[in-house]
């Protein structure tokens, strides 16, 4: 509606009825309900970063951009490395959007392991088959958060 009276699209359009758009539909759900999380970890991480490295920086005659190129930025990467890591595992785990938005359609258009471990596992009453499709899920959440702890220890041995 917001969208016809501002002129930006000519007719009403089937967001979550159609397989161009239902995905895209879902991500910007998914990601609007997870700005406030990144929001208030990337404030929590910049306010984590000390004064005194800004005033050093100053001192040193640092511009605005090579002072957030050599302390802003450095001082939220591991932030934003456990954020992204958090948000990765949460989206992949994630049912109740897809679920209410799209039910994993039109078609399967949205299907995901969640959705169609339900699907398996409850709708089509075959328990061992959903869970071994929800199992398939933890070697990749596995490789995402072994290469994150390396990641962050290495860090950690460079400071």
């Amino acid at each position: 509606y917001v969208l016809l009276q501002l002129d930006l699209i000519n007719a009403p359009k089937a967001w979550l009825g159609t397989r161009a758009l239902a995905m895209m539909s879902v991500i910007i759900v998914n990601i609007w309900r997870g700005f406030p999380f990144f929001a208030i970890t990337l404030l929590a991480g910049l306010q984590g970063i000390p004064a005194e490295l800004y005033d050093a920086g100053k001192v040193d005659g640092a511009s605005v951009i090579k002072r957030f190129r050599h302390i802003t930025f450095p001082g939220v990467i591991p932030v934003m490395a456990v954020v992204t890591l958090l948000s990765t595992i949460w989206t992949f785990n994630d049912f109740a959007i897809i679920w209410l938005l799209t039910q994993g359609g039109p078609g399967d258009a949205t299907e995901v392991l969640s959705t169609l471990t339900y699907k398996i596992a409850i709708g089509g009453t075959e328990l061992g088959k959903g869970v071994a499709v929800s199992v398939t899920l933890m070697p990749l959440l596995l490789l995402l958060i072994i290469l994150l702890t390396r990641f962050t220890a290495e860090r950690e041995e460079r400071l």
